[in-house]
Parts: C-alpha cells; sequence; structure tokens
C-alpha cells in the first residue's frame, strides 16, 4: 500500500500542476493577438477617451470645471457659433489652430501632467472650461 501511495501521490500532483498552466500562451509568454496583458501594479487604463464638448456662449465658462483622471486620453470638441476662433489649453500648449466660425475643432491629449489647465479663446479672451487632472 506505501508503494502504491509512494507512486500515485507524485503523479496526481504532477498532473494538478500540469492543469493549472495557462493554455493561451506559448512558453515564450507570447499571448494571442486579442489578449490584453497588463503589468502587475500597473494603473492602465483600458477605457476609451475622455469625450468633452465645449460651445462657446452656451455651456463655456470660467467656472466649468471638468475633472479627469491623470493617464486618461481627452478629447475636447470645442465650437464658436458666432466668431472665427483660436482655442488654446495652457499648461500642455495645445491649439487645433484658427477655427472658422460655427465649424467644430479638437483638442485631443494625454491627460499626463495633474494640476488645473484653462482652456481659453483667443478671440474673446475668455475661459472656456478648466481641466482638472487627478
Amino acid at each position: 500500500m506505501r508503494k502504491l501511495f509512494a507512486v500515485v501521490t507524485p503523479f496526481v500532483l504532477i498532473t494538478s500542476l500540469a492543469s493549472c498552466s495557462d493554455n493561451d500562451a506559448d512558453e515564450g509568454g507570447n499571448f494571442p493577438p486579442d489578449t490584453t496583458v497588463v503589468a502587475a501594479g500597473s494603473a492602465a487604463k483600458i477605457a476609451g477617451p475622455i469625450e468633452i464638448s465645449v460651445t462657446v456662449g452656451t455651456d463655456s465658462a470660467a467656472d466649468r470645471v471638468v475633472e479627469v483622471p491623470l493617464g486618461s486620453q481627452v478629447n475636447i470638441t470645442l465650437t464658436n457659433p458666432n466668431a472665427d476662433d483660436e482655442f488654446h489649453l495652457h499648461g500642455y500648449d495645445l491649439t487645433p489652430g484658427k477655427t472658422p466660425k460655427g465649424e467644430a475643432a479638437v483638442i485631443s491629449f494625454t491627460a499626463d501632467k495633474a494640476g488645473l489647465f484653462d482652456l481659453e479663446s483667443h478671440v474673446t479672451e475668455e475661459v472656456l472650461v478648466v481641466i482638472s487632472v487627478k
């Protein structure tokens, strides 16, 4: 009985450990193309970009604060229905250039700096929205 136990126990242990292996990855650690691998302890965000829309004179205001998480992808769509404009995101020093009256412009960026960042109109010189990156 002891000999049977001595032979069967290692066999069961090896079989159990083999069933715990990850069959989706090959021995080199390569994963199938549809697999998302996130490093342990990573703060990676897998969600899509944060979309912010601002229309001058409608929903723009110096006290409008939009909070976004640090590391997020952000797309800000800006429109001035009353005049040609030029928008500027301070701190990131981003501008979509001159934007014709009524047309939309987009500022896209990765929120990789923490703080408060004013987005202003260079035509009206007003702060349209404050982006709070935390």
